[in-house]
């Protein structure tokens, strides 16, 4: 039984596709690609974060001690394309790479690009005072996914 496990394993951390049927068919995203990360800090200890690999996102809250971590969900085929054009409209590599700011909170942002070697990672801090149009937009259908996925209403 355990050999007919490790078969279907691939070494290296590569993704390899369940040979199951039905729910484990679901292409849940290649472990090596692309990954944002968005974390609202909120100064009086709430805080959000979200993380979208591939297809795949994932979402948890919390406040002070406590944590509720929503789970994943697939985003569709246009919800994907939608949120990595809003991704890349950000232009990390590039940006500036921000603040903390400890009294109005902070949103961090952070890409992960799969390169020869190993990762490159972008990380940029913007306030949650910001009136940067691209940020804004992201934040907007980051809520509506989360809203539409996990029944939520996340105030970023």
């Amino acid at each position: 039984m355990l050999v007919a496990l490790l078969i279907g394993c691939k070494a290296g951390g590569t993704y390899a596709k369940s040979g199951r049927s039905g729910a484990g068919d679901v292409d849940r995203g290649e472990t090596n690609g692309r990954q944002f990360d968005f974390v609202s800090n909120k100064p009086e200890g709430d805080d959000w974060q979200i993380r979208i690999r591939g297809t795949s996102m994932w979402a948890s809250y919390a406040h002070e001690d406590s944590e509720d971590q929503l789970g994943t969900t697939n985003l569709s085929t246009k919800e994907s394309d939608k949120i990595w054009k809003l991704v890349d409209k950000l232009d990390l590599p590039e940006r500036k790479k921000g603040k903390k700011d400890e009294d109005e909170g902070y949103v961090t942002l952070r890409l992960r690009e799969p390169g020869d070697q190993e990762a490159d990672i972008f990380t940029v801090y913007v306030s949650r005072s910001t009136e940067d149009d691209d940020v804004l937009a992201l934040a907007s259908y980051l809520r509506e996914l989360i809203g539409k996925h996990f029944k939520e209403k996340p105030n970023f």
